[in-house]
């Protein structure tokens, strides 16, 4: 394990003396000190190349200067006002985000505070306005930590969803084209899976649902890409229902898959849409935007809490999706995402345990198998190898939903020199767990997806 510094070991005993251990899982014995576009220097003053960005967090880049000289500013004027006053810069967010969203309908915001207060609003709303009790969510998806995101959170065990009283939730298998059942045509398996939706809405009679939520690439399953057909289909099965579509992009929005919203790679449009993380550029902001009479179907306050819509947050989401429209961002995650792609095949070639890679954009993921023919998924191997990298100087994690897949998620904005290094890493990293010099242990130093 590598030397911590004292002052790294004095937080972090300190951090397990008071946090609960329900807060959250860390992977790396890390302790930020400060961060700058897509480079973290821990207190020690180390530096690392971040591919994690905060959880896709930075789309923009750490301590992005136009969304700090913004959060600055608005500081000086005041911090924030409860929404039983009006701001101006929550009038100009939402003005923002109906432009930008797809959707050919009148449409309206509601801003709170982080993705998953965003997907409980879009839920709630979506009871309420069509007075149906079911939820139709997918198999190792992942919503957020409220208690209605966790009933319909298929990431976490079956038991803590068992403690949330919310009970009519249905989950379907969402799309794997590289572990489909056999099927190794995406449009087949988009098929396949398809039919399952089917079967699912005539056994529970598909007017008794209120919502499907769906994730466009399936972040903690493990990047998951569905065929173009399946959405489209799920898309018209949906509207024969009458069921609310919710497109939750707080993972792949913001310009991360090479589009604005991940959802227009398939052309379809929701009904709602959840954004969140990069919405706000590093501040604490999420947005749900869509039809305006399924989010004005609940009477005042039902969306409401003190510091939704926080003032100092949403102008930092204002000068953040300005900062990505006018720099294109989209496209540079493109455009890098396609050399990443073309770097990580080559390893896939070189290297038995890179079974897989995927995604869109600067969305990626890489599958670490035991063996190639069997797709046996490879769990501490993936571990390992983000150990490694992190020794040499780079932040990555595993997810998915056998907890083997590489992450890799760097700002948008990230150099292009640092971006091959990190990819540098990772190979080293590979060769170094294959040749036997990272031991087992480090495994049981990470609390990590499973």
């Amino acid at each position: 394990m590598s030397t911590l510094g004292s002052r790294s070991k004095d937080v972090i005993e300190r951090y397990w003396r008071f946090v609960t251990k329900g807060q959250a899982f860390k992977y790396f014995p890390l302790v930020v000190g400060r961060a700058e576009n897509a480079r973290v220097w821990d207190i020690e003053g180390r530096v690392y190349i971040d591919f994690l960005s905060s959880a896709a967090t930075y789309n923009v880049g750490h301590s992005n200067p136009r969304v700090v000289k913004a959060v600055k500013e608005q500081l000086d004027r005041f911090i924030h006002y409860c929404l039983y006053l009006y701001h101006e810069p929550v009038v100009e967010l939402a003005e923002l985000l109906v432009k930008i969203t797809p959707g050919s309908f009148e449409k309206k915001v509601a801003i709170g505070l982080s993705g998953g207060d965003a997907n409980d609003t879009a839920i709630k709303a979506a009871l309420i306005y069509t007075r149906r009790p079911r939820i139709v969510s997918y198999t190792y998806s992942y919503h957020g930590t409220t208690a209605l995101d966790i009933a319909v959170g298929g990431s976490f065990k079956e038991d803590l969803r068992v403690a949330i009283p919310f009970k009519e939730v249905y989950f379907v298998e969402y799309p794997d084209t590289y572990r489909c059942h056999g099927i190794d045509d995406p449009k087949e398996c988009g098929d396949y899976h398809l039919s399952m939706i089917e079967s699912l809405f005539k056994k529970i009679s598909g007017h008794s649902v209120a919502a499907l939520l769906f994730e466009p690439i399936q972040g903690d399953g493990g990047v998951l890409v569905p065929p173009k057909n399946y959405v489209e289909g799920v898309r018209k099965i949906t509207r024969e229902y009458g069921i609310v579509f919710i497109d939750d992009e707080v993972q792949a929005g913001m310009g991360r898959t090479g589009r604005m919203w991940a959802i227009e790679h398939f052309n379809v449009e929701p009904d709602l849409l959840v954004a969140g993380k990069a919405l706000g550029g590093g501040m604490p902001v999420s947005a749900v935007v869509g039809r305006a009479e399924i989010l004005d179907s609940a009477p005042p306050q039902t969306y409401f809490a003190t510091s939704a819509a926080h003032a100092a947050s949403v102008v930092g989401a204002i000068e953040a999706i300005k900062y990505t429209i006018e720099n294109n961002l989209p496209e540079r995650a493109r455009r890098l995402g396609k050399l990443a792609v073309k770097r990580l095949r080559e390893m896939q070639e070189k290297y038995e345990v890179v079974g897989d890679v995927r995604g869109l954009g600067l969305m990626l993921g890489v599958d670490i198998v035991k063996s190639k023919t069997t797709r046996e998924p490879d769990r501490k191997t993936a571990l390992k190898i983000i150990w490694r990298s992190w020794e040499k100087g780079l932040i990555m994690m595993t997810y998915g939903k056998y907890g083997n897949v590489l992450r890799i998620a760097p700002p948008l904005t990230i150099p292009e020199e640092d971006l091959e290094r990190g990819l540098e890493i990772i190979e080293e990293s590979i060769k170094d767990v294959l040749a036997g010099k990272v031991p087992d242990e480090v495994v049981s130093y990470m609390a990590a997806w499973e």
